[in-house]
């Protein structure tokens, strides 16, 4: 599923929205509410089909607490969904209240096109530690608060570990490093197998002609680099930005980010993992995975009930592995805005924190289809999880990073993503992002 493609492309229409729309919503903060006590109807949008039953459900837990106020949930496809949502913007028929993505959110800030909800109160200390500051915007307001938290994590096939002689047991204290792989690199090797049956450790696999790739690839991904390689450059000790949010300098220069990109592609050059021209062709990773064309995936915990929905393939969720800095894991959180369009924004303020609150996320908790941001809502994702044969537990090993928050995201990422699809192609070296660095740095300047 869809639920965190990048947010590189939808970022770019936003910014095309604003310089439609202009700020000329910010005059919507003053929309009329029902303060009459009137019927209100508030529309609610949101991307991911998994959860849309578990917001359904909230959805009438609200109204069952708030008589006069009823609310209709819409699920759109990812595509559909931001070219509604930024149309919507520009011409009144946004929804009231949507799912937003933090990679973007200072766009809407920037564009005066959400609510700050500093007037609700909210006890931000039921929230995981670091989540809720995803939601302040680069002017001190809050806009969100964080339904989930979304954690990376290693999917292997059993029944392909199981050919290779090798068991969940053996991905539980993997090793990392930029210079050989570890033995992470070593259990890749031997995952992928030719044509021939030859593993990758062997002598005689042809590259060229691989049947099984021991990691799958989930295309270049954006400048977070969220389940594809951030994990690894994470922890090799590097971070992705020194200063603060609004003036950030980001160090795509560092050699600590560079090496760990020279590791990555070396995976494709060895033929353990697929180029990119490959994994963007025909089907997507998952099903790759599915079709048993990849060993072992990273991906999110918001993934884990499709993996397990997926026919004919036992999968085992493991840790990262541990490089020089340690485990770790990019962290990020969803969360929901209120539109500046909406003609009922005390309401919609009101079923944001509704949303976001206790109520809400135990009963998506229960769904076992994502990691609460509530900590108190942890144990219950965990047991319906555990219930539906997953073990979660691997995805809360790692230290977590959060991805950047940051103003201009869509214009460092049309510097970055091209950048980054040219080096993952051949076309350059890890070296080209020192000017890819000093581009993107100049935006902040």
């Amino acid at each position: 599923m869809k639920w965190r493609k990048s947010a590189a492309v939808a970022a770019a229409a936003l910014t095309a929205a604003g310089v439609l729309a202009g700020c000329g919503s910010s005059d919507s903060d003053s929309g009329s509410g029902s303060g009459s006590g009137g019927k209100v109807d508030l529309s609610y949008w949101l991307w991911d089909a998994n959860q849309q039953p578990g917001y359904q459900k909230c959805a009438e837990a609200f109204t069952a607490a708030n008589p006069n106020i009823s609310v209709t949930v819409k699920q759109y496809g990812w595509d559909d969904y931001w070219s509604s949502i930024t149309t919507g913007l520009v011409s009144g028929t946004a929804p009231d209240v949507f799912t937003n993505h933090a990679s973007y959110f200072p766009t809407f800030v920037d564009k005066h096109q959400i609510l700050p909800i500093d007037d609700e109160k909210v006890d931000l200390s039921a929230y995981q530690a670091g989540l809720p500051e995803l939601w302040v915007g680069t002017d001190g307001k809050r806009y969100g608060l964080p339904k989930d938290n979304g954690l990376v994590g290693l999917y292997a096939n059993d029944g392909l570990l199981k050919d290779a002689g090798k068991t969940a047991a053996d991905l539980a204290n993997l090793t990392w490093n930029p210079t050989d792989g570890g033995t992470f690199e070593q259990l890749i090797a031997h995952l992928t197998v030719d044509k021939a049956g030859k593993r990758g450790d062997q002598p005689g696999f042809d590259k060229g002609k691989v049947a099984v790739y021991g990691l799958g690839l989930n295309g270049a991904g954006d400048g977070s680099g969220e389940t594809i390689w951030a994990q690894y450059a994470l922890s090799n000790g590097w971070q992705y930005y020194s200063g603060s949010t609004s003036k950030p300098v980001f160090n795509y220069n560092d050699p600590k980010f560079t090496d760990t990109l020279k590791w990555f592609k070396g995976l494709s050059d060895k033929g353990f993992m697929p180029s990119l021209k490959v994994a963007s062709s025909g089907i997507g990773m998952q099903a790759s995975y599915g079709a048993g064309k990849y060993a072992m995936t990273t991906d999110g915990v918001w993934s884990a009930k499709s993996y397990f929905e997926l026919k004919d393939v036992k999968t085992t969720i493991a840790p990262l592995p541990t490089g020089p800095a340690g485990r770790q894991s990019t962290t990020n959180a969803l969360g929901d805005a209120v539109t500046a369009t909406t003609k009922h924004p005390a309401e919609a303020k009101k079923l944001l924190v509704f949303l976001g609150g206790k109520d809400c996320q135990s009963i998506v908790a229960k769904e076992g289809v994502v990691l609460p941001a509530i900590t108190s809502a942890i144990e219950e994702a965990k047991a319906t999880f555990k219930t539906n044969g997953i073990d979660i537990q691997p995805f809360l090993e790692p230290k977590t990073s959060i991805e950047p928050v940051v103003p201009q995201w869509a214009d460092a990422m049309a510097i970055f993503k091209p950048a980054m699809e040219a080096f993952l192609n051949g076309q350059t070296q890890a070296d080209s992002f020192v000017g890819v660095n000093d581009q993107i740095n100049a935006l902040y300047k």
